[in-house]
């Protein structure tokens, strides 16, 4: 193995974790993201010789990150979340940060504790356990119809639990670094 490739495998292992986030950033579903950051090393395996040393990795990489993002939606466009490719763009251009994707993730945290137990169990099976509508149906002894308006009540709860709670949780980790 040359310098070059070692260096190179370097700095693709030093990048996994904020790749991976930058990729569930952009993807609902963890199992999705981690196969898309599966296909994401391959491409840059494959693209090793194209990359210029001079750049800079995690930019270049995150750029194929989004690339396969991309094309993992244009194939799946039946997905039960499907976000709009403008969408992705918009959130893939943003300058990423793994303190913000920390701060939201306990603001959802918090905000999922503040669900009502009725919702909580729709959410939990739905998002965590992915289970379906018909499943969810099934199992909480509602209609689908009545499951798919509780899921958006819960969307939209969750949405603006977390956009009221993102600037405490900020100034809470803030405190807890000084």
């Amino acid at each position: 193995m040359s310098t070059v490739s070692i260096e190179y495998s370097q700095k693709l292992t030093s990048i996994q974790r904020s790749l991976y986030a930058f990729i569930l950033s952009l993807l609902p579903n963890r199992t999705e993201a981690e196969d898309v950051l599966q296909e994401t090393n391959l491409i840059l395996c494959k693209k090793a010789h194209e990359y210029d040393p001079q750049g800079h990795f995690q930019a270049w990489a995150f750029k194929i990150a989004r690339f396969q993002v991309m094309k993992f939606l244009t194939k799946k466009k039946r997905s039960k979340i499907h976000f709009s490719t403008e969408i992705v763009e918009d959130i893939a251009a943003e300058e990423f940060d793994l303190k913000r994707v920390a701060v939201v993730q306990k603001a959802l945290a918090i905000c999922y504790d503040l669900l009502p137990q009725n919702m909580q169990k729709i959410a939990h099976l739905r998002f965590k356990d992915d289970s379906s509508l018909k499943t969810i149906s099934e199992k909480v002894g509602r209609p689908m119809g009545a499951i798919s308006s509780t899921l958006y009540r819960i969307r939209q709860k969750l949405n603006d639990c977390v956009k009221e709670k993102v600037t405490i949780v900020e100034s809470e980790m803030d405190f807890k670094k000084s």
